[in-house]
């Protein structure tokens, strides 16, 4: 019997399969690795760069003064608030709150930013977790209080151009002061989440979570910086 052909052939083909599952487990294994990469490293990227624009301009709006005053300026602020690649082009939306195809557009990304809120939970692991999505949920909730207020003071100027009438009366006529309270709590609300999200301790937790998940040859990925 061990010197038949077949029983060694047999033995071989056997090997043989047995090492072409273990090559194809660790080639999804790797592949697995590398679109989690993938995917950390590209929500990781998105979400810095919204941090990037609450560090240029979240501080200068809270300092603001908080008067009795509407918010003529809203459209600077979000414009200012979604002035990079990924947010750039949700500034018509608020120059024209309602309008199409803008405000489908405006929908879309918020849409796309709960999505990333949620992404972030699945794919990293860890208390410091909570602090990146929920300021991305702070973030998303900051714009939409604002594209809410925008659409107030729209129709507070159209009112006042048909006919004018005091600033006090038109404020009482469409309840603009709960909206900016608001807009006022989201911009709160948004700058805790930020100091939360900006603690070296929670950054580098998550920077070590990308690295763990590298492929073993980490120089075949390279990330490219847009520069605006």
């Amino acid at each position: 019997m061990l010197k038949s052909w077949s029983f060694w052939c047999s033995v071989i083909t056997t090997i043989a399969t047995i090492f072409a599952l273990i090559i194809s487990c660790s080639q999804i294994a790797l592949s697995n690795k590398q679109s989690l990469f993938d995917r950390r490293l590209k929500a990781y990227m998105l979400v810095q760069g919204i941090i990037v624009l609450c560090k240029e301009y979240l501080d200068a709006i809270l300092l603001e003064e908080r008067t009795s005053k509407p918010v003529y300026s809203i459209d600077s602020i979000f414009a200012g608030m979604t002035n990079n690649s990924y947010m750039e082009s949700q500034a018509d939306a608020i120059k024209n709150p309602l309008q199409a195809p803008y405000h489908q557009n405006f929908l879309r990304k918020r849409e796309e930013l709960r999505s990333l809120a949620m992404e972030f939970e699945f794919i990293f692991k860890g208390p410091e977790v909570s602090s990146y999505s929920n300021f991305i949920r702070a973030y998303e909730n900051t714009l939409m209080e604002m594209y809410r207020y925008k659409m107030v003071i729209d129709r507070m100027e159209e009112k006042n151009k048909e006919h004018p009438m005091a600033e006090e009366t038109l404020i009482l006529m469409y309840g603009e002061e709960p909206r900016r309270q608001n807009l006022y709590g989201a911009l709160d609300e948004l700058k805790t989440a930020y100091d939360a999200v900006t603690q070296s301790k929670v950054e580098g937790k998550i920077k070590k979570q990308i690295d763990l998940k590298c492929m073993q040859r980490p120089h075949m990925f390279t990330v490219q910086r847009k520069d605006r």
